[in-house]
């Protein structure tokens, strides 16, 4: 029982970190872990009006739109691709590296889902 607890402290000490690293390389962009544990982290991202991300490293994850976004994706190789999403469209995004602006006068909301390996649990 105690190694749970333990185990279980550990974990929303090294969620909030995760998230508290991730405020502070963008810091105006609103970030909010929903939901951590083995299988998965479920952030929720909001980038103000014109609001810009400096160039990072994005691991696979699913995207859930929360709200209409017009946007620019730069990339390392210095690819430039203006984008738009629909409220409640869904998407899977793959590694990549890069910085990106919202374009809009309205918030950019929307949910990242990143799964992580699942262990086999020990018997």
């Amino acid at each position: 029982m105690k190694s749970r607890l333990i185990l279980m402290l550990m974990t929303c000490s090294t969620a909030s970190a995760l998230a508290q690293d991730h405020l502070r390389t963008q810091s105006a962009v609103d970030t909010r872990l929903l939901i951590e544990n083995e299988f998965v982290q479920v952030v929720r991202i909001s980038i103000p009006p014109h609001g810009k991300t400096p160039m990072h490293d994005v691991s696979p994850r699913i995207m859930l739109w929360m709200a209409e976004a017009h946007f620019v994706d730069r990339y390392a190789d210095g690819t430039v691709r203006e984008e738009m999403r629909k409220a409640g469209n869904a998407e899977w995004v793959s590694a990549r590296r890069h910085a990106g602006e919202n374009l809009s006068d309205k918030p950019m909301d929307f949910i990242a889902v990143i799964v992580k390996r699942a262990q086999p649990r020990q018997q």
